[in-house]
């Protein structure tokens, strides 16, 4: 099961939504540290926002990544078309 789930072009809105939900996850991780660290200027928060940061562009590109390799839908067959077929 784990092979066919990791398998490139199976199940791909599923992948797609888990890295959603990390990309999601990392944005509110990065505006938390970045506001704590305009309050508080520790360096352990600053190095955070910049950690979180960086996730949130690597989940989105991998987000992109799933949703481009979803198959499109079937075109939907019009009154037209079908009159003339």
């Amino acid at each position: 099961m784990v092979r066919t789930l990791c398998a490139s072009g199976n199940h791909e809105p599923l992948k797609c939504g888990v890295h959603g939900a990390a990309a999601l996850i990392a944005g509110m991780c990065a505006a938390y540290n970045i506001a704590a660290s305009c309050l508080r200027r520790d360096r352990h928060l600053r190095i955070n926002a910049v950690v979180y940061s960086l996730a949130v562009v690597w989940e989105v590109t991998h987000t992109l990544h799933h949703l481009r390799a979803c198959e499109p839908a079937p075109p939907a067959i019009t009154m037209v078309e079908e009159e003339a077929a």
